[in-house]
């Protein structure tokens, strides 16, 4: 079904005094100041503070922002900054606004803590969202409308309903509502909004880590994507927080050989070679790496599905047939959990750029190389190996992941406003195998502890993970709900 609501483009007129708030009986106060907020208190009557009804009337207006990112330098994320710097203006925060290149705004506020000597807590999250065709979706990617999904479940639709945009949202309805009742957090938080992510970040967190390093300094804590959801593993709930990321690393491999003519028989065949090495490449698999995180992870799904109390022995814990049980019984969350795990090895492309007729003398292929920290220097040694002979390496690109202790202040804290909220949840740590703009910031702070924590609370056969990128993205109203309370308390009292 699509939509008939009208996607914001962005111009001036549309950014000024355009953000609806709907209180539980379905009505739309238009808001222009905070006091008008604060009359629209409706939502209260169904349990929802006005905050976290506010959380998801913002997760819609950003969702109407267009800022889909080609990868071409031409998003525009100026108006949704714009509109959020508006929203945080309301309630007597002051953010400044800078530009990497024209249109591609920085957003930064600062919200005094009560010990300004702790270390500070930067919140950050991106603008932009990857591309989205209308044709492919039930509903208008960029009207953020509310319905319910195919299994009855009331969700907020549009390209960046969790990527992430939700975040971008809650942060905001989060440090409106503490303003407004007058709290105080115990340390200095500091709000950041970036460009680029989805195109790597060479126009946001790069950009400002070389250009502007004093947006990220002295940043003692660091919450943004991609964990914090949750998912259900043998009936139980258990929330997973990003701990770390593992590094990338992209290689080109070459093979040379003899040109001729296709109808000939030919033994130095360059496709050949190259598709062999892929092929050794791929069918290579890594065994589940021992650190303090995997420990932890598995530890805790062992837990669960083995209902084992107590310290396990390694070499069950990580023997190859529990190790595949565990990620077995993750469920929607088993490609994340199990990429976590190890090193991985994806072919991504192989080009011989030739016609059918035709035998070429060089071939080439893309190899995508995610390693675990400090796991990188393996990664190119056990590539190499599986090349073998006649196949040149060539290094693409490299960035080093991180890796914080799970038993650390932040992740405590975490786990803390997590069993409050949800006292039956079983909170674990994993490492991302795909990358964020808090690398960048971690470089810059090297004793800074960063954890991916967008707080939600999914219902139990909601497919969180497959939004990520996907056709008709979208995130559950009630996680949207916890969300915010569980950033509202963890802001207020880390």
């Amino acid at each position: 079904m699509q939509s008939t609501s009208t996607p914001c483009r962005g111009c001036a007129a549309d950014i000024q005094g355009d953000f609806p708030f709907r209180s539980s009986g379905g009505t739309i106060v238009t808001n222009t100041t905070d006091a008008t907020i604060a009359d629209a208190a409706g939502a209260t009557a169904a349990g929802i503070t006005e905050a976290q009804a506010e959380a998801v009337e913002l997760t819609r207006r950003l969702i109407r922002f267009d800022t889909r990112n080609n990868g071409d330098g031409t998003c525009n994320e100026r108006p949704a900054a714009e509109w959020a710097a508006e929203r945080l203006r309301e309630v007597g925060i002051e953010p400044t606004l800078s530009e990497s290149a024209p249109n591609r705004a920085i957003l930064v506020a600062d919200i005094p803590g009560a010990d300004p000597s702790l270390p500070t807590l930067l919140i950050h999250g991106h603008l932009d969202t990857v591309p989205a065709n209308p044709d492919d979706w039930s509903v208008d990617p960029l009207a953020g409308v509310v319905q319910p999904d195919e299994d009855g479940i009331e969700c907020v639709w549009g390209r960046g309903a969790v990527d992430m945009k939700n975040m971008v949202a809650m942060s905001l309805a989060a440090i409106r509502s503490l303003v407004r009742r007058g709290v105080t957090p115990r340390r200095n938080v500091r709000f950041v909004l970036l460009p680029d992510e989805e195109a790597g970040g060479h126009l946001g967190s790069d950009w400002v880590a070389e250009h502007r390093p004093d947006i990220f300094a002295n940043i003692g804590f660091v919450i943004s994507e991609t964990g914090g959801f949750s998912d259900y593993v043998d009936g139980r709930r258990v929330y997973y927080v990003q701990v770390g990321e593992k590094g990338v690393q992209w290689f080109r491999l070459d093979a040379r050989g003899t040109q001729s003519h296709g109808s000939q028989i030919n033994h130095d065949n360059a496709v050949v070679r190259v598709a062999k090495a892929a092929t050794r490449i791929a069918d290579y698999r890594w065994s589940a790496d021992l650190n303090p995180v995997t420990r932890a992870l598995l530890g805790g799904l062992d837990r669960i599905v083995n209902k084992r109390d107590g310290e396990v022995a390694d070499g069950d814990l990580y023997s190859d047939g529990n190790v595949r049980k565990l990620i077995d019984a993750a469920g929607a969350t088993k490609p994340w959990i199990a990429s976590s795990l190890s090193n991985t090895f994806n072919v991504s492309s192989i080009d011989a750029g030739s016609t059918v007729n035709i035998v070429p003398a060089k071939a080439s292929a893309l190899v995508d190389g995610r390693a675990l920290p400090g796991r990188e220097d393996v990664v190119f040694g056990k590539l190499k190996e599986l090349a073998g002979d006649g196949i040149d390496i060539s290094p693409i690109h490299r960035s080093n992941g991180y890796l914080i202790d799970p038993n650390g202040e932040l992740f405590t804290g975490i786990t803390r406003v997590l069993r409050e909220l949800d006292p039956d949840a079983v909170v674990l740590p994993f490492l991302s195998s795909g990358g964020t703009d808090s690398k960048a910031v971690v470089q810059l702070n090297p004793g800074a502890q960063s954890c991916g924590f967008i707080p939600l609370l999914v219902p139990q056969g909601f497919s969180y993970i497959a939004q990520f990128h996907g056709i008709d993205e979208r995130v559950p109203v009630q996680a949207l709900h916890f969300g915010e309370q569980a950033l509202e308390r963890f802001i207020a009292t880390f």
